[in-house]
Formats: C-alpha cells, sequence, structure tokens
C-alpha cells in the first residue's frame, strides 16, 4: 500500500476484524475492500457486508447525537430522500451480537484468523 489514508483504512478493517473474534464472531477483510467483483464491501461480519469509515474529524455529529440526554444506545439518522440508517456504539452492537447468538452461528475458525492478520498460513 502506498498511501497513508489506505494504510489507515486497512487497519481500520483489521481492527474491526479482530474486534469481532474477540467476540468469537467470524469475520473477515475483503479483497481490495471491495473494489474485485463479487467480493462487495471492506469487511464481511457473520455474514453481513460492512463499510468501514475512519477519519480524524467528520463522525462528530454522530457521537454528539448519541449523547444527548441521557446518552442513547442507537440513533436513527437520514438525509431527505435517502432511507434511514441505524448508527450504533460498539456496546450496543456487541450486545445484540450476544443476544442473537452469532458466536454459535458464525464462529470464528482458526485460519480465518490468520488470514484476517494477513499472515500466510504454512502447511
Amino acid at each position: 500500500m502506498s498511501s497513508r489514508s489506505k494504510r489507515k483504512g486497512s487497519g481500520y478493517e483489521l481492527e474491526v476484524v479482530r474486534a469481532h473474534h474477540a467476540l468469537g464472531i467470524a469475520g473477515k477483510k475483503t479483497p481490495l475492500s471491495g473494489a474485485l467483483p463479487g467480493y462487495p464491501g471492506d469487511v464481511q461480519i457473520a455474514g453481513l457486508i460492512g463499510e468501514c469509515k475512519r477519519r480524524k474529524r467528520g463522525a462528530g455529529f454522530f457521537y454528539k447525537a448519541l449523547e444527548q440526554g441521557q446518552g442513547a444506545d442507537v440513533l436513527f439518522t437520514r438525509d431527505d430522500n435517502q432511507e434511514t440508517l441505524v448508527v450504533l456504539p460498539w456496546a450496543t452492537w456487541a450486545l445484540i451480537l450476544q443476544w442473537l447468538e452469532f458466536a454459535k452461528k458464525f464462529p470464528v475458525e482458526p485460519v480465518s484468523e490468520a488470514v484476517a492478520n494477513g499472515q500466510k498460513v504454512e502447511d
């Protein structure tokens, strides 16, 4: 990877995958962050396609909205003429995954851990 922003993005994708693995849930980075046909999104978590966006600034609106009042567990937001987005803090997301028993349905496999970490798998 040549640019700093690409390294930052790839690192964040790996961070998201590893955080799910820590919960016992399968996840993997998508080759070339979805640039290849048949490999959508940046990551795949328990069969869900995910996009990962990390910026120095820009998500402040979401944090401030979630902090209003007593603090919210979920944020619903929509631009005009667009579909509603649901934004969750990590703790809420992790709790939902536990309630749904995703670790049993989509367990981390040892090989996928090595592949997700970018390691070569030796015979």
